[in-house]
């Protein structure tokens, strides 16, 4: 019996809409997959769920049993019951990371989303939490910006996440965020297992080739869009 080969999920960031349903149909179906019911549960709209039972005449354990037995029915069945896009206030960088770590965690490496506040790197060299940083008083402008996503598994990181399309001031600044990240790594991470990925995806072409270009000595910094993050797992972790 042959493995079915695991590919990468394209997205088309100037589509993000439609992207973020996609990204919610197709994290609930891997979550069937996975046999994974409590975050099934948590990714779902329950109402919905309690309808299908009923017009199906299911117990929920039956339902489910259907989804894993049957891929095209738990293709349908997710893209009922996945959460409505249109009615969140989802960042294009949570969409990122929620669609890089549908591939991961079929390679062992979870990314987690990661709230504004929860790790920040401080100007002294050290990665804190929000508790840390309340109970030591350090103050935030001697916080560079939170990382955006913790990498853990197989791979073990953090991530800095940014969608960037169009010309304008704000994109610059967008890159240059990124590359203070990058900086303060390399003064301070160099010699780490620990792996900084700079999650972007743009149009910017030549902002995006000079960063990759500036880095590229650096083996525990990764300058990624979302395809190629997903690549790079793929074929350095498909034998773990």
């Amino acid at each position: 019996m042959t493995t079915r080969r695991i590919e990468p999920i394209i997205l088309n960031f100037k589509n993000i809409r439609l992207e973020r349903q996609r990204t919610n149909n197709r994290l609930v179906y891997s979550l069937i997959e996975a046999d994974n019911k409590p975050d099934f549960n948590k990714n779902i709209n329950d109402k919905e769920l309690t309808r299908v039972l009923e017009e199906l005449d299911y117990t929920f354990d039956r339902f489910w049993e259907r989804c894993r037995e049957s891929r095209d029915f738990g293709i349908l069945a997710a893209g009922r019951l996945a959460k409505c896009a249109s009615r969140q206030g989802t960042k294009d960088e949570e969409v990122q990371l929620t669609t890089c770590n549908i591939t991961s965690s079929k390679f062992g490496i979870k990314i987690t989303n990661l709230s504004a506040t929860a790790l920040r790197p401080t100007k002294e060299g050290e990665i804190v939490s929000a508790k840390t940083l309340r109970e030591r008083a350090i103050p935030k402008d001697c916080c560079l910006k939170s990382f955006d996503g913790l990498i853990e598994g197989h791979l073990s990181g953090y991530i800095t996440a940014k969608v960037a399309y169009g010309s304008g001031g704000h994109q610059d600044n967008v890159f240059e965020e990124v590359d203070t990240s990058a900086e303060w790594w390399t003064k301070y991470k160099t010699d780490s297992p620990e792996k900084l990925v700079m999650l972007i995806d743009t149009d910017l072409t030549s902002k995006f080739n000079r960063l990759k270009e500036k880095y590229q000595d650096y083996t525990n910094i990764k300058v990624f869009n979302h395809l190629d993050f997903q690549n790079y797992i793929i074929e350095n972790f498909s034998h773990q």
